[in-house]
Order: C-alpha cells, then sequence, then structure tokens
C-alpha cells in the first residue's frame, strides 16, 4: 500500500521521512502515522482530562473550550488515520494543532498558581513528548515541530514569572534540542536498518542466487501480482538441452557460468516487463503478457535462436546448447499458475519428444514453432 505525503511545500517538508531513501522505505516509515489510533486516543484523553480537572479547580473556562476543540480534534484525526487515498496535509496538521492545543494548555495552568495542578500539566507535558518521539521519529522535524511547542511553551512561562532562571532555561532548552534529536535520529536510523534487513531477507527469500531471478516462491508471488493485468499471460516453460553434458565436462563452477550467461540472454530477449524465473537445475520458466499466437510463435522462436548462440566461459570454453520451450496459456480469467504449468510441462514434454529445440504451443494440440538448437 502507498501511503501518501502532503500536498503543501510547507507540510511536505515537515513530514519529510527521507528524500534520499528508496521509495519502498519511505512509504514504511509512513506508514507509521497511518497505523493504531490508540496512541492518539491516548495522549489526548489525558490532556483533556488535565484541561478539564484545572478548569474545575481553579474555575478557568478557557481550559474548559481548549478541552472541547482538543475533543473535537481527536475524532477528526480518528478519522483521518484511517484515509490513505489522498494528501495527509490535515494529518499532519491537525498533529501540529494538537500540539499547540496542549501548549496553550501549559502558560493558562502556570498562571493559575495552583502548584499541584502545575505538575500535573508539566508532568503530562513532558509524557506527551516522549509519546511523539516514540511514535514520530519518521519525520524527525514534525516530531521536532511538536515537541518545540510543549517544551517553549513551559519555558517561557517560567522564565516569563521567574526571569532570573533565564540563563539556566537556555541552557536547558540547547541540551533539550540536542537530546531530541540523537533520539530521533537513532530510532530513525534503527528503523531504516529493521527495513533494509528485512527487504533484504525477503529479496532472499524470493530470488535464485546463483542467477538473480526468482525462484519458485518469487515465481507464485509475481504471477499473483499480475492478477489485475488486462492482458491473460503467456507461460513458457524452458528446459536447457545439453546442459548436463557441459557440466559434467567442465565441472559445476562452469556449468554455474552458464546458467548466469542463459539467465542475463533471458533477461535481454524479454525485457523488464517479463517475469523470469530458475525452477531449479537447468529448467526456467519465462511469464509475460502477448497480444496474440503469432507473437507467442515469434518469441518463442527467437529464444530457441539465441539461446542457441554459442557461450564463451573462460579464455578456452565455447559450449553450445539448445533449449526446449513448452508454453500454457490461460484458458480462463484468474487462472492459476499450476494449471497454466501443467499444460507447458505437457508441451515442454512433446517438444523434446519431437527431437528437442523446438517451441510447442499447447492448446489441445502441439503448435510447432520453428527453431533451432545445437547441443555440447
Amino acid at each position: 500500500m502507498r501511503y501518501p505525503e502532503p500536498r503543501s511545500r510547507v507540510l511536505r517538508w515537515i513530514a519529510e521521512v527521507g528524500h534520499d531513501l528508496p521509495e519502498d522505505v519511505r512509504d514504511r516509515l509512513r506508514a507509521s502515522f497511518f497505523l493504531s489510533p490508540i496512541p492518539l486516543i491516548i495522549g489526548a484523553l489525558n490532556t483533556i482530562a488535565v484541561a478539564l480537572t484545572a478548569c474545575l479547580r481553579d474555575g478557568l473556562s478557557s481550559l474548559f473550550w481548549i478541552a472541547v476543540a482538543d475533543t473535537a480534534l481527536l475524532a477528526f484525526r480518528i478519522v483521518l488515520i484511517r484515509r490513505t487515498d489522498g494528501p495527509s496535509d490535515l494529518l499532519f496538521f491537525t498533529g501540529l494543532l494538537w500540539a499547540a492545543l496542549l501548549a496553550a494548555t501549559i502558560p493558562i495552568v502556570m498562571a493559575s498558581g495552583d502548584l499541584p495542578m502545575i505538575v500535573i500539566q508539566v508532568g503530562s507535558a513532558f509524557c506527551a513528548i516522549a509519546g511523539i518521539i516514540g511514535r514520530n521519529f519518521a519525520a524527525p522535524r514534525y516530531a521536532l515541530a511538536q515537541s518545540l511547542m510543549i517544551d517553549l511553551s513551559f519555558k517561557i512561562s517560567v522564565i516569563w514569572q521567574y526571569k532570573e532562571f533565564i540563563p539556566l532555561v537556555l541552557l536547558q532548552s540547547v541540551i533539550f534540542v540536542c537530546l531530541e534529536v540523537a533520539l530521533l535520529r537513532q530510532q530513525r536510523q534503527t528503523m531504516i536498518r529493521a527495513i533494509h534487513g528485512e527487504n533484504e531477507h525477503r529479496s532472499q527469500s524470493l530470488t535464485d542466487p546463483l542467477t538473480g531471478l526468482l525462484n519458485r516462491r518469487g515465481l507464485a508471488e509475481a504471477f499473483a501480482d499480475r492478477a489485475d493485468a488486462a492482458a491473460a499471460p503467456v507461460l513458457f516453460y524452458l528446459d536447457l538441452d545439453g546442459f548436463k553434458q557441459v557440466n559434467d565436462r567442465h565441472g559445476h563452477a562452469v556449468g554455474d557460468q552458464l546458467l548466469g550467461q542463459v539467465a542475463e540472454r533471458l533477461r535481454e530477449i524479454t525485457g523488464p516487463t517479463a517475469t523470469i524465473c530458475r525452477l531449479g537445475g537447468d529448467e526456467f520458466v519465462l511469464v509475460t503478457d502477448l497480444a496474440d499466437r503469432a507473437a507467442i510463435r515469434l518469441l518463442g522462436a527467437r529464444l530457441v535462436a539465441e539461446l542457441g548462440i554459442p557461450y564463451r566461459l573462460g579464455e578456452s570454453i565455447l559450449a553450445r546448447i539448445g533449449v526446449s520451450i513448452g508454453v500454457g496459456l490461460a484458458e480462463a480469467e484468474g487462472e492459476a499458475l499450476a494449471a497454466m504449468m501443467a499444460r507447458a510441462d505437457e508441451a515442454l514434454y512433446v517438444s523434446k519428444a519431437q527431437g528437442k529445440g523446438r517451441c510447442i504451443l499447447f492448446d489441445g494440440a502441439a503448435c510447432p514453432v520453428p527453431g533451432r538448437t545445437a547441443v555440447a
């Protein structure tokens, strides 16, 4: 799922998660702002309770209206957090507005002179800052903006009443900002490393380490992703002719090098839109979208011809192999991969039986595609 960034230039800058990061990593970081609303609810209920308590204790009517605004804002934010189909400007703006409401509460309570209430209010405010750092670290500027509004509101209230503490408050402000920036950076980097590690592990679980092509699991996922494609998929099942002889004659290292070159040729022939998989050994599967049978025959002939061109392996080995291909077509929309592979496998069996170096189309009857092969 894609998570939108704000459209406003200012909010986009504030909510930036890292323009130099890969798009999938940015999406994962942005996703943290669209997760469970429970932290928002807990934070808002706390600030509402503190504001209403101070209102009742000290008769501060302004805090009642702040509590009302906070309640309405909470309901709106719960709606926004579930919306991922448009720009996220309002999500981040209301987050800043909530911090501003909390910041507005602090000087009102501080001016009341109610010491127990002041202690509770200040403790509540700094708990909110801790929650902000823990939840919004993916966008450091956003978290810092929220925290600074709350912290500066407290510090300004202090020095307004006790000017002799100005030097100490200024020193604490510098220390606070440096500490928060360090914490945000540390948490963000930890998260980014975790995402990179997860992506790498996932890639390894879907990829054949020898050729860099998809493995069986990767093929299954890629095939499922094609379910919404307009064109019906076409599946080519390839089996290399003569690979075993090359492998036996020159050793596994040369055989592995040959498989790598075959994979590279498949990429060059089919282009970036095709799904290519190494099933194992010398068997490959290619899934692509082709408009008609003529295009299928043309690609089949090209695969047979170009995979049959000799391979330069090291300085002294020129290996010749061929390929036999069976083609399976989708007979119904959304057909399973296993059904297409079964038809392609049957066509491949016919191709092998007819002398190898052929591409056979399975559609109830075998339709040979002209080709050539050379066997080492």
